[in-house]
């Protein structure tokens, strides 16, 4: 089976085929088309003649195509179904995100992902994207002879790249619903959470994943043009000059000790924007923490903005969570070489391609349906064939679930008035909606209040708190002057209020002076001191301390 995924960015065109074999996934070609950045430069019209090339590529083939909705198009959300069927979820999505989105099932594409199973409940992502948008797309690229097996949304599809997308759906025991304590607070286990961060030349996807599936897709709108207006703006040069500038040598000084003077100006001018998407990732990142009460162990970040020098690092510091290049290419086989510059780009069109691999045990999210779906004329040949068969059927499945409805009817009644008294209790106490008015939509009420008073208190905090830089900055102030102490530092480690700091000193009296200065550094006054490690090769006499430093955060 072969399937070829089509990403069409704002800066360029990715095309990505793939064929499954019974090695596993076979990268066959990919392809990198560059579009004109200048205003004045019909895009859309270059687009199409792209397209209606590939059309003739790929329009007799066997090759599904696969192209995508951007992601700020679609609406995901984090859903629990008490059920696992697929098709009964189809038909709940409308209701359960009535809440939340303002679509209804007469303006908007439905569609969902199972993440996985705990025991009887299915842990899924909606999706919702409005018909209009899905019109759109496909009246644009109408004029280019290309068939669209598959359309998905851009960041389910770029989620294949890391994700568990070709195995079974994970099935986990179920979890006993519980309260916490009477004390308030509420014992929930933390879910570990790696994020997968792609920036791109007009906005950027930030993914969750747990176990090896995607929980949560955010998208930011921020991209590597802001970089490259910003180095237009600085040097007073067009955009089409700064964007090159920026694609060849754009980096991010670690230090700036031995550095000229224009490469920290330059240096400074990259940082500045990538300081704006610091902050709008930390937001993000606090969200999906907030959202699925989990703890984000660290980051790999991939795409256009993966190729400036030393992002990783820089992105280290802002987000304060280990920050590494993604390498997606790793685990597939491919018909070309493998380096950075392919690894960066191939990433949401590898996603597209495998979407179209996808078995029917989880299927791909597909939001060509309905009114949208293709119109098959072997179908219709059935139809006139086997249509007073197919009748006959029908009727007989209709009457078999009629009667076995009826029997069940009256047992379905019983229950109804047994739960009665608990909803409008529900209803009344909690005022919660007609599907939440149950026992477990009330302690799911009590929980979620809890959860959400004991997160205010825990932001208050931490929006006054000290940064570890802070706190490094205070440790080298009250350290003695270079002349005074031959200070050698091996290790340095701060977690939370606590900081452990090794390494070697010219003599004692050098020894006793530093312990003195980080004293006042120190919460209480007092260091932990121990002996420290000789390290091979290195004179002096060694030290470690620890001790404890103020964050700044408030006590609850």
């Amino acid at each position: 089976m072969r399937a070829v995924g089509i990403d069409i960015g704002t800066s360029s065109i990715k095309v990505c085929e793939v064929q499954s074999t019974s090695k596993g996934v076979h990268i066959l070609s990919f392809t990198e088309h560059p579009l004109g950045v200048n205003p004045a430069h019909d895009t859309e019209l270059e687009v199409l003649e792209f397209l209606q090339g590939l059309a003739l590529q790929y329009g007799q083939s066997q090759t599904k195509v696969v192209m995508s909705l951007k992601q700020d198009r679609v609406s995901i959300r984090n859903k629990t179904f008490p059920f696992a069927d697929r098709l009964k979820i189809l038909r709940s999505l409308p209701f359960e995100l009535e809440e939340d989105l303002p679509f209804s099932s007469e303006t908007a594409v439905y569609e969902a992902r199972t993440i996985r199973m705990r025991g009887n409940q299915a842990e899924v992502l909606a999706a919702a994207a409005p018909k209009h948008r899905v019109a759109e797309f496909l009246e644009k690229f109408q004029g280019s002879g290309l068939n669209i097996d598959i359309l998905t949304a851009e960041g389910l599809a770029f989620a294949n790249c890391f994700s568990n997308w070709d195995g079974p759906i994970q099935q986990l025991p179920a979890a006993p619903l519980e309260l916490g304590p009477d004390d308030g607070d509420v014992q929930a286990p933390t879910r570990s959470l790696r994020m997968m961060i792609q920036i791109g030349h007009t906005h950027s996807l930030v993914c969750a994943v747990e176990d090896g599936n995607l929980v949560a897709i955010r998208s930011v709108l921020w991209g590597m043009k802001n970089v490259a207006d910003a180095i237009s703006r600085k040097y007073e040069i067009p955009y089409v000059e700064a964007l090159r500038e920026m694609r060849s040598k754009a980096f991010i000084l670690p230090g700036k000790e031995g550095a000229s003077y224009d490469q920290i100006v330059f240096s400074d001018t990259i940082a500045a924007p990538f300081k704006e998407f610091g902050r709008e990732l930390k937001l993000s990142l606090l969200e999906i923490e907030t959202e699925l009460g989990g703890r984000i162990l660290d980051a790999q970040v991939t795409g256009g903005g993966a190729g400036v020098m030393h992002v990783s690092a820089f992105l280290t510091q802002m987000l304060e969570v280990p920050v590494n290049p993604a390498n997606l290419l790793g685990g597939f086989q491919t018909g070309f070489e493998k380096s950075p510059a392919v690894d960066h780009a191939i990433g949401t069109s590898l996603g597209l391609a495998l979407e179209g691999l996808r078995k029917p045990r989880n299927p791909a999210l597909q939001f060509l349906r309905g009114e949208f779906a293709s119109r098959n004329e072997g179908l219709q040949v059935f139809w006139q064939t086997w249509s007073r068969t197919v009748a006959c059927v029908a009727s007989a499945i209709v009457i078999f679930f009629v009667f076995a409805s009826l029997r069940e009817s009256a047992a379905d009644g019983l229950l109804t008035k047994a739960n009665e008294e608990i909803k409008n209790q529900a209803k009344i106490v909690a005022r919660l909606g007609p599907k939440q008015a149950n026992e477990a939509g009330v302690k799911k009420y009590i929980r979620d209040k809890r959860k959400r008073a004991q997160e205010m208190r825990s932001l208050e905090g931490l929006s006054r708190m000290n940064s570890a830089l802070e706190i490094l900055k205070k440790i080298s102030d009250s350290a003695p002057a270079r002349g005074q102490v031959n200070l050698n530092i091996r290790f340095l480690r701060i977690e939370d209020g606590n900081v452990f700091l090794e390494g070697t000193v010219g003599n004692a009296a050098q020894r006793t002076a530093l312990q003195r200065a980080l004293g006042s550094v120190s919460k209480n006054g007092q260091l932990n001191a121990r002996e420290g490690t000789p390290a091979p090769g290195v004179l002096g006499i060694p030290f470690a301390f620890g001790f404890s430093v103020d964050r700044g955060t408030e006590k609850q």
